[in-house]
């Protein structure tokens, strides 16, 4: 039987855990990151997969910063961002795979025209990328209020 102080005691860690639950964000031994009590994030095959803790479902994503803040979407359940920065880092991937590969072009190209062409491809893909870069800062940087809102750091 439970003292009146280990019940105490048992009560404060209780209610205190379920508080700091919706505040914790750790790297474990593994250099896994924890966030809230909800996500796993590690890197896995030159990618970081997010998964969560309580269901099999996970997503992948090429840069972690864009994971972390899928998790801060997420967990505030801004579900309308997290859905966008899932979009944005896979459009993000397949432009820079079509720059690696229109660079490969114009080394390969043997005419003028040819490298051109593959130039203008380059060129636009740049521009795509300039504009996707711009809109996920803006989306890091909303995760990044919305988090120092909840630690009260600003």
């Amino acid at each position: 039987m439970l003292n009146h102080e280990e019940k105490i005691e048992r009560f404060v860690t209780k209610e205190f855990s379920k508080h700091l639950k919706n505040f914790t964000i750790v790297k474990d031994e593994k250099n896994n990151i924890l966030l809230f009590d909800k996500f796993k994030v590690f890197k896995k095959n030159n990618v970081y997969q997010v998964s969560f803790c309580r269901i099999t479902e996970s997503y992948f994503f090429c840069d972690i910063k864009n994971a972390i803040t899928f998790c801060i979407f997420e967990h505030y359940q801004n579900y309308n961002d997290a859905n966008r920065i899932k979009d944005l880092d896979r459009i993000l991937g397949n432009i820079d795979f079509t720059i690696n590969l229109q660079n490969k072009l114009i080394k390969k190209s043997k005419t003028k025209e040819q490298k051109l062409v593959h130039y203008i491809k380059l060129h636009q893909e740049a521009y795509r990328k300039k504009f996707a870069v711009q809109e996920l800062e803006k989306l890091i940087n909303i995760s990044r209020t919305l988090i120092n809102k909840k630690f009260r750091l600003v």
